[in-house]
């Protein structure tokens, strides 16, 4: 588990590097999915992006190596804290179900700029 740091308001752009077992890293094929959740066990997620399907405010995910996540401004207009990224990934071949893969601390400050 890391630290995501973003500013309320202000887009990001991270890379999410999906891993097996043995730490190798997976590279999600044509009919794969990757998707992040931000919010807090048990609460409604602030928002939800899914790859190859994007927010209503432009945060998207392209799939591969490093799967690059796109923060934009408009989806981390919420109150600032900490919260939870939930990583999943959907695997085609493999049950045909979501499962999660990681959680990282996600530390929404607030724009001083």
């Amino acid at each position: 588990m890391s630290l995501v740091q973003v500013y309320k308001n202000r887009g990001r752009t991270i890379s999410i590097v999906i891993r097996d077992v043995n730490g190798v890293a997976i590279v999600p094929g044509d009919n794969d999915e990757v998707r992040v959740s931000v919010g807090r066990q048990g609460e409604t997620p602030k928002f939800t992006v899914t790859s190859g399907l994007p927010t209503a405010d432009g945060s998207s995910i392209a799939k591969g190596a490093s799967n690059s996540l796109r923060l934009d401004a408009n989806d981390l207009n919420f109150e600032a804290g900490v919260y939870t990224m939930f990583v999943d990934y959907f695997d085609n071949a493999d049950g045909q179900e979501w499962k999660n893969v990681d959680r990282q601390v996600f530390h929404l400050r607030e724009d001083h700029s």
